[in-house]
């Protein structure tokens, strides 16, 4: 089971390797090329998103611009907005009256733009997930002059998670950034829809990028400029751009061929702030909690880690599993009779508990992790079986591959099988801490994958338990 997903999640001949993450404060790609294009009539950009911390009613979040005017992205309302420059009337543009407001989705979003067209509403035209957007709020396409030379592809600053008009900053991840000069090319060029599920996947596009056209990959390049070569043309152009205030760790394999679970933002029960794609938390009220986007009965494995802001003292964190059946709003996660299963570092103890404040046999008080410790989880939902270990080590000879010893042989009470859900709290003093569904934010340094090969944890995964991802819920539901 899984929060709903609404595009690009499909597995197609063409993989997505990487996603770039931005954190929506500071971060963005730029280049000013050194002549303008040829013919700046037309362009078209193309991305896919996946959304972190969605519209608060103050900051808009553009993920494209050229120069001062032309914008592409989220506004407050997490409504669309496409804005190109007019030299009578000044810039014109189209909103959409839907918002956009699924965490959990990638989203293809295209803007084209052909000034040469008789018609003045063919002038401007956005697509979400292939389909042509035909409802705004505001549409001022009438307005738009005929030939006239927008700013992509001239000799004026382009960003790619930024736009200088507001001063924007987008928040989430982006990947197969096309931007495309003097040509345009519908929705077609970028996705194709999936035949049994109906649902928008990515293609390679084909085309003419033009002169100051590039294609951006967030991958290792062996050419290019920036952190881990982040901000690479891979087009052929080589029109790298540069990178400010990326390292490393902003790049990542959540993509719209792989989705990876994260912290839903959406849930209400939670309080938390969350942060780096919905990967931090921040401590939040005490006993509510934060649950992941996607949730399964196959075995799935996941860690939590314990910034080196960690003070240790009163609160703490509870990180564990929350059975489908208590996915309940604003309850505390402490008082579920029996579906609850959760390694706790209150009161200077690192103890495991079940339900509500049970602590079953041999579960008591035990070292409690500190800075930079990192406590695993394997959960195998169709057996209701849940593991906890610390920094590599099973607790109570735990094996989770073979089914033996550890958290569940303790239960003091029936444990319900079905689907259960990566969960967490962090209250009181303590600062923040990271989840890792084999997406991780920060540095890991070695690199274990799954059996499948997905995902990057720091320890070993064990054999046949999996990250929660796409492309293993298809193959274990």
């Amino acid at each position: 089971m899984v929060f709903p997903v609404v595009g690009g999640t499909q597995s197609t001949g063409y993989d997505i390797a990487n996603s770039g993450l931005f954190n929506g404060s500071n971060q963005l790609l730029s280049r000013t090329p050194s002549s303008e294009e040829s013919d700046m009539t037309k362009w078209t950009v193309s991305a896919w998103v996946k959304r972190g911390n969605l519209g608060d009613g103050s900051n808009h979040q553009y993920f494209f611009g050229a120069g001062d005017y032309t914008i592409l992205g989220f506004n407050t309302s997490d409504q669309i907005y496409l804005q190109v420059y007019n030299s009578s009337g000044g810039a014109k543009a189209v909103q959409t009256t839907a918002k956009y407001q699924d965490p959990t989705a990638w989203y293809n979003v295209v803007g084209k733009y052909d000034s040469t067209q008789g018609t003045a509403a063919n002038r401007l035209k956005l697509y979400v997930n292939g389909e042509e957007v035909t409802s705004f709020g505001v549409d001022q396409r009438s307005s738009i002059t005929q030939n006239h030379a927008d700013l992509v592809g001239d000799d004026v600053a382009h960003t790619i998670g930024y736009s200088a008009n507001n001063t924007s900053y987008f928040d989430g991840y982006m990947a197969d950034v096309n931007i495309i000069c003097g040509n345009t090319y519908d929705a077609s060029y970028f996705g194709e829809r999936d035949t049994d599920s109906g649902i928008w996947k990515p293609k390679k596009f084909s085309g003419s990028y033009g002169s100051n056209g590039s294609f951006h990959e967030f991958g290792a390049e062996s050419t290019g400029v920036g952190a881990g070569r982040f901000a690479s043309d891979t087009s052929g152009n080589g029109n790298h751009y540069d990178t400010s205030n990326f390292s490393s760790e902003y790049q990542h394999t959540d993509t719209p061929t792989n989705n990876f679970a994260v912290l839903n933002p959406l849930f209400s029960g939670r309080s938390s702030t969350l942060s780096k794609g919905n990967l931090q938390v921040t401590g939040e009220t005490d006993n509510t909690y934060d649950v992941a986007t996607f949730g399964s009965s196959m075995k799935w494995y996941t860690e939590w880690d314990l910034d080196e802001d960690y003070d240790g003292g009163g609160g703490g964190i509870r990180f564990g599993a929350l059975h489908e059946d208590e996915l309940a709003i604003n309850a505390n996660f402490g008082n579920f009779a029996n579906a609850t299963a959760k390694w706790y570092t209150n009161s200077n103890d690192g103890k495991y508990q079940e339900g509500p404040g049970n602590n079953p046999s041999g579960g008591g008080s035990r070292t409690r992790p500190g800075n930079n410790d990192i406590i695993m989880c394997a959960c195998d939902g169709a057996n209701a079986k849940i593991y906890f270990g610390i920094n590599g080590t099973w607790l109570d000879s735990g094996d989770p591959a073979a089914g033996s010893g550890g958290f569940h042989g303790n239960w003091t009470t029936a444990m319900k099988a079905g689907i259960w859900f990566p969960t967490a709290v962090y209250s009181g003093t303590v600062a923040s801490g990271h989840i890792n569904f084999g997406n991780p934010m920060k540095s890991i340094d070695s690199g274990n994958a799954d059996d499948n090969g997905y995902g990057e944890f720091e320890y070993d995964v064990p054999a046949g338990y999996y990250a929660l991802c796409t492309k293993n819920l298809a193959e274990y539901g």
